[in-house]
């Protein structure tokens, strides 16, 4: 089917993978399907990956600045096994 596609239409897609000891235990993809979309999604996207690290990080006090680094990073780890990361991808 693909040779004979003249219109292939592509998608962005940002995921929100995440990770307990080596094991994917939870993604939430995240579609961008115009661009004028695009920070409507990561806003989204960035609210969703912050709101997670905390819900996973109780004990723990964690000020913007460590957000910010989060989000810079798209990537957290804790000394317990959890990991959560942001991956975009074209579908």
């Amino acid at each position: 089917i693909g040779r004979y596609a003249t219109n292939i239409i592509t998608m962005r897609v940002i995921n929100v993978i995440e990770i307990l000891n080596g094991t994917i235990i939870g993604v939430e993809s995240f579609g961008v399907f115009e661009e004028q979309l695009v920070q409507d999604v990561v806003d989204v996207v960035e609210k969703n990956f912050i709101g997670k690290i905390k819900e996973n990080q109780k004990d723990v006090d964690i000020i913007e600045e460590d957000e910010e680094a989060y989000l810079e990073d798209g990537y957290f780890s804790d000394d317990n096994g959890y990991e959560i990361t942001i991956i975009w991808s074209d579908i």
